[in-house]
C-alpha cells in the first residue's frame, strides 16, 4: 500500500478512535477545549503517526471529554486541535520533501503561528478561561543552541498569550529514552527556571507539566504496566521503506516504532496527564 494511503488510514482510525471514547468520558476539570502544540510524541496526524494510534494528548482529550483532530482534518470546526506534527523543532521550518512526502513549514512556531492566524481571522473562537494549552515539544532540537529553543518557546507562549491564551503547560521531556535522553537532560533544567519567569512576565496560568516523567516512569518501571519487552520496536515505518508489520504483542512493547512509545504507552502517559491536569485545576479553584 503506498505510504500516503497508509498515512490517511491511520489519520482517520486515531480520529475514530477519540471520538468514540470521548462519548463516554467523564469530565473532571474547568477545561472544554484543548490546543497543542509539538512534536511526533503528540501527532495525531498533522503529519505523520510515528506509531501505532492515539498519542498521549488525545488520550488526555477523551479524559476531559473534549472532541480533538488535527488543523487539516474536515471535521475540524469546533473542535480542539492539534496542530503537532513529527518532525518539528521548536522554531520554524521550510518547504521540504521527506521520503517521498512533502512537508512544510509545521515547526513548532509555525504551528503557534497558525493558531493565531486563525484567531485573528475569526475562524477558531474559544473562550480563554475554559481553554488548555499544552506544550510538549523540544526534542528534535538537537542542533539547535539552548538559547534558541528558550527563544522559540518565548516567542510562542508570547503569542498564545497575545491572542488570548491564560492556561499554558509547558511539557518537561523524556531523560530516560535513549534517542532523546540528551536532549532532554539539557532542555529540562531550562524549562523549569523558563516556566516561573514566563509566568510573572505574562501574567497567565503557565505551569510544568511531567508529561516526560510519565513516559520514563514506564520505562523504568514497565511491570507495573504490564510492558515486557523495553528495547526492541514492533515494526518498522513503512515511510522509511521498513517492514511495517507489527509484532504479535504490541500491547507489551515500549516501542512500536525506533524511539517512538507504543500507543498503549501514550494510554499510560495520557491517563497520568489527566490526573496532573485535574489536581492543577483543584488546586486553580480553591
Amino acid at each position: 500500500m503506498p505510504i500516503h494511503q497508509v498515512v490517511v488510514m491511520i489519520r482517520y482510525l486515531i480520529v475514530f478512535m477519540i471520538g468514540l471514547a470521548s462519548i463516554s468520558a467523564s469530565k473532571a476539570t474547568s477545561y472544554d477545549a484543548l490546543y497543542v502544540i509539538g512534536d511526533s510524541y503528540s501527532d495525531i496526524g498533522a503529519r505523520y503517526v510515528d506509531g501505532n494510534g492515539p498519542t498521549a494528548v488525545a488520550y488526555l482529550a477523551q479524559r476531559m471529554n473534549i472532541q480533538m483532530t488535527y488543523p487539516q482534518a474536515s471535521n475540524a470546526e469546533n473542535r480542539g486541535l492539534d496542530f503537532a506534527a513529527s518532525g518539528a523543532t521548536s522554531g520554524s521550518e521550510g518547504e521540504s520533501e521527506f521520503h517521498g512526502l512533502r512537508w512544510c513549514c509545521q515547526g513548532m512556531l509555525d504551528q503557534v503561528s497558525d493558531f493565531a492566524s486563525r484567531v485573528r481571522s475569526g475562524y477558531l473562537p474559544f473562550d480563554p478561561k475554559s481553554t488548555l494549552f499544552f506544550i510538549a515539544g523540544g526534542l528534535n532540537d538537537a542542533g539547535l543552541a539552548t538559547e534558541v529553543t528558550v527563544s522559540n518557546l518565548t516567542h510562542e507562549i508570547s503569542l498564545l498569550r497575545e491572542n488570548g491564551a491564560l492556561h499554558v503547560r509547558l511539557a518537561l521531556l523524556p531523560t530516560k529514552i535513549p534517542a532523546f535522553a540528551v536532549v532532554g537532560k539539557r532542555l529540562n533544567p531550562v524549562y523549569r527556571r523558563l516556566v516561573p519567569a514566563l509566568r510573572s512576565q505574562l501574567g497567565i496560568d503557565l505551569q510544568l507539566s511531567y508529561w516526560g516523567s510519565y513516559f520514563d516512569e514506564v520505562l523504568q518501571h514497565p511491570g507495573r504496566y504490564g510492558i515486557t519487552n523495553t528495547t526492541s520496536k514492533c515494526a518498522g515505518r513503512a515511510l522509511f521503506g521498513e517492514d511495517e508489520t507489527p509484532c504479535a504483542t504490541p500491547g507489551t512493547f515500549f516501542y512500536y516504532h525506533e524511539g517512538h512509545p507504543s500507543t498503549v504507552v501514550h494510554q499510560i502517559v495520557g491517563r497520568k496527564l489527566y490526573q496532573e491536569i485535574t489536581t492543577q485545576s483543584l488546586r486553580r479553584a480553591r
